[in-house]
C-alpha cells in the first residue's frame, strides 16, 4: 500500500500570531478574516514561504490582542469582540460616539482664533486711550453734585 503524502492537507495548521510577550494561536480561517486575505495566503505563512507585511502584522495584532503599538497610546486598548475602545482609566467608546470630539476641537480652535482676534482689538483700544490721555485730548465730564 502506497503511503499517502501530507502535501495539501491544511486541517490541523494554526497560525501563531506574537502579540507582546506571547502568542495567539489562530485558525486560518481566523487569520484569514483578521488580516483581509485569501485563506492560500494564511497557509503560505504557516509554511513560512512568505510572511505578512509589517502593517498586516500590526493590524492582526491590534485585532487579537486589543493593544496599541503605538507611542502615545500607551494603556489604551481595543476590545477584539465589540470594537469598544477603552482608555486607561477605563471608559470606554464606540467609534460613533467619538464623533463630537472632532466637531468639539474644531469649535474650541475657532473660539482661541475669535479670543486672539478680540485681544487685539482690546490692546489697540488701549493704547489709543493712553495716547489720548499723554496729549490731554481726552476730558471727562464732572459729575454733578447732588444737592438734597
Amino acid at each position: 500500500m502506497k503511503k499517502k503524502s501530507n502535501r495539501g492537507r491544511k486541517k490541523n495548521r494554526v497560525f501563531r500570531l506574537r502579540v507582546g510577550d506571547s502568542f495567539v494561536m489562530l485558525a486560518p480561517e481566523q487569520a484569514s478574516a483578521m488580516a483581509g486575505v485569501s485563506l492560500k495566503t494564511v497557509y503560505h505563512w504557516i509554511a513560512g514561504t512568505k510572511t505578512p507585511s509589517p502593517q498586516v502584522q500590526q493590524l492582526m495584532e491590534i485585532r487579537a490582542g486589543g493593544l496599541f503599538p503605538w507611542q502615545g497610546w500607551e494603556g489604551w486598548r481595543m476590545l477584539p469582540d465589540t470594537g469598544r475602545l477603552v482608555a486607561p482609566n477605563g471608559y470606554s467608546f464606540m467609534p460613533g460616539e467619538l464623533a463630537w470630539w472632532s466637531l468639539e476641537k474644531a469649535l474650541r480652535a475657532e473660539l482661541q482664533r475669535e479670543n486672539a482676534a478680540l485681544r487685539v482689538q482690546v490692546q489697540t483700544l488701549r493704547a489709543q486711550i493712553q495716547e489720548q490721555a499723554a496729549n490731554n485730548l481726552l476730558t471727562f465730564p464732572k459729575a454733578k453734585k447732588n444737592r438734597a
